[in-house]
This record gives C-alpha cells, sequence and structure tokens, in this order.
C-alpha cells in the first residue's frame, strides 16, 4: 500500500452498531490515490447506494457520492452497520473492477458518528445533500446526480 498509514479507528461494541433505534452518519473515504472515479465506477457505486433502499439491508435516509468520499445517513435494518460497510465496500470494490480499476477503492474502515436527536438527523440530512452545492459543484442538491434523500420522493 505504498507505506500509506491510516488512523486507527476507536469501534462501538459490535451491538451498538446493530441497534435499530439509533441512526448513523456514516463515511466512507476513497482510496488516497484516487482522486476520482475510475470510468464507470462512480455510476456502479451510486447504483449499489441506491439499491439499499429496496433490499432492506440498512434504511437509508440520505446519500452524497462525492469524487473521493460517500457520505450516508442510515439505520442498521436486516445486516448492523459494521456488516453492511464491510459487504457494500467488498461489493462496490468487485464492480470497479470490472470496469478496469486495480488495487483498492476505498480506505479501510469508515468515519461514523451516532445521530443525537431530531434536530441532528435534520441538520446531517441537510449536510449530506449540500455536500455538492458547498464543493461549487451545483447550485441546487437536485442537480447532483449522485446525491438523494427520502424527502425528495415524498
Amino acid at each position: 500500500m505504498g507505506g500509506i498509514r491510516y488512523p486507527r479507528s476507536i469501534r462501538r461494541p459490535r451491538e451498538h452498531y446493530a441497534n435499530r433505534e439509533l441512526r448513523f452518519h456514516v463515511t466512507f473515504n476513497a482510496h488516497p490515490e484516487i482522486a476520482t472515479w475510475p470510468d464507470g465506477a462512480g455510476e456502479a457505486i451510486w447504483r449499489a447506494v441506491v439499491e439499499q433502499n429496496s433490499i432492506g439491508r440498512i434504511e437509508l435516509f440520505a446519500a452524497c457520492l462525492m469524487s473521493d468520499h460517500l457520505h450516508l445517513l442510515l439505520r442498521p435494518a436486516a445486516f448492523d452497520v459494521v456488516r453492511f460497510a464491510n459487504t457494500w465496500k467488498s461489493f462496490t470494490t468487485r464492480e470497479s473492477w470490472k470496469r478496469g480499476h486495480r488495487g483498492p477503492l476505498w480506505q479501510p474502515g469508515m468515519w461514523d458518528r451516532t445521530i443525537r436527536d431530531q434536530v441532528d438527523f435534520d441538520t446531517t440530512a441537510q449536510y449530506i445533500v449540500q455536500n455538492p452545492v458547498e464543493a461549487g459543484l451545483v447550485a441546487d442538491s437536485r442537480e447532483w446526480p449522485w446525491t438523494w434523500a427520502w424527502y425528495w420522493d415524498e
């Protein structure tokens, strides 16, 4: 891995990530050698995000795929958050390999935060969908092809 040292993450007990009463803000960071998604990989990653709403591994509330990271606001369902992260990152890495990418797609682990209350939930959802706007990529978050929030479908 070219001498890259990743920070160690401190995790709560596994059962915390399986608690269906809790909601989480999770961020997956691309491998440092990836400045933007390889050809076709971004679209495949986004399809794998959107698919989560229908297959029930997690309950997804908001998501945004940027050029080097992914934000999710979610709750565990059939999978706890850690199992989901491991399975999903492996799947999307294999999908990128099918499109010609070689090597790792994601950094190990994930950044996560447990949502405290409804205000924190609403603020986090807004933060996630506004990511491409804040980055100056679009004027309106709905213009970004790789962002979504549950309330857009209501």
